[in-house]
């Protein structure tokens, strides 16, 4: 593990007191800027890029990893034999649970509270078809090849791992003040970055503010190189690898989403860059 975390900070206990306070707040949010209410009427939450590239799920059991409170683990729910999300917030497992319950979709669904880096001792290994994770669940893990070792190990022979992502480039850029969507992008951190990120916000990425005060976050900021690294060390065989112009959230101020998709892109006439990341891997038989 290559990043350098202050001696006084214990990461984990602050990234965990952050999502449990998020998850009860997206959960119960008045704005619902998820969209329950569009998934209760039948909408897959998960972004188009997610069920375009995941595909066909049918017979198919699948773990979503660091799932929040199950918006997306109970879309994917709807289509497999069955899904499993796995988070570490106390709250988003709750809410999860409640969720299902209401979707009538308790049946086809569980969740489980767990460290993803103790995964392995809550699931059964090699007994998943499918492993899911996206858009921003590996930022706040030090330790990606932990992160991919014990989640490849619960994935069956032959099974995919499906995973999404910010784009580590895009990362790097802000724009020039907050609020401003003329100036250009600047780059304001090194691309090898090898120290903790340490932030704190009022609000949530939401728009909610955060009752207390703001929110502490320890992130870490992976390499493009350090997916395809952690992926081949488990012996993992690429199926497909994509970039993407456009993305489930703004990632800066000036992008602005396209009712058609439902993705938010920096706009016209700006320099076209890729703001996220998509790739599949499949776990060999062996001979």
């Amino acid at each position: 593990m290559r990043f350098k975390i202050p001696a006084d900070i214990d990461f984990l206990a602050v990234n965990h007191a952050s999502w449990d306070k998020l998850a009860q707040l997206h959960y119960d949010d008045p704005n619902d800027w998820y969209d329950i209410k569009g998934f209760l009427a039948g909408k897959d939450a998960r972004c188009v890029i997610d069920q375009r590239e995941m595909g066909d799920l049918g017979s198919a059991r699948v773990l979503h990893s660091q799932c929040h409170f199950g918006l997306d683990t109970l879309s994917v729910a709807r289509q497999a034999d069955h899904a499993v999300g796995l988070d570490f917030s106390e709250h988003a497992v709750a809410s999860a649970r409640k969720l299902a319950e209401r979707a009538g979709l308790a049946d086809r669904a569980s969740f489980v509270h767990a460290n993803v880096y103790d995964a392995g001792t809550v699931l059964e290994a090699e007994s998943f078809d499918i492993i899911y994770a996206s858009w921003g669940v590996t930022g706040w893990l030090p330790d990606l090849q932990g992160w991919a070792s014990t989640l490849c190990a619960l994935l069956k022979p032959g099974g995919r791992f499906y995973y999404a992502e910010g784009h580590p480039y895009a990362w790097t850029l802000e724009e020039p003040s907050p609020g401003d969507t003329e100036g250009a992008l600047t780059n304001q951190m090194s691309y090898w970055h090898e120290n903790a990120i340490i932030e704190e916000w009022p609000v949530s990425y939401t728009g909610v503010n955060i009752p207390d005060g703001t929110r502490k976050a320890v992130e870490f900021a992976h390499t493009l190189e350090d997916f395809f690294a952690v992926f081949l060390h488990e012996g993992m065989t690429l199926d497909f690898f994509h970039e993407h112009e456009g993305i489930p959230w703004a990632m800066y101020s000036r992008m602005a989403r396209n009712p058609e998709d439902e993705l938010f892109y920096l706009p016209a006439g700006h320099h076209r860059l890729p703001m996220g990341f998509s790739m599949q891997w499949t776990k060999p038989i062996a001979p």
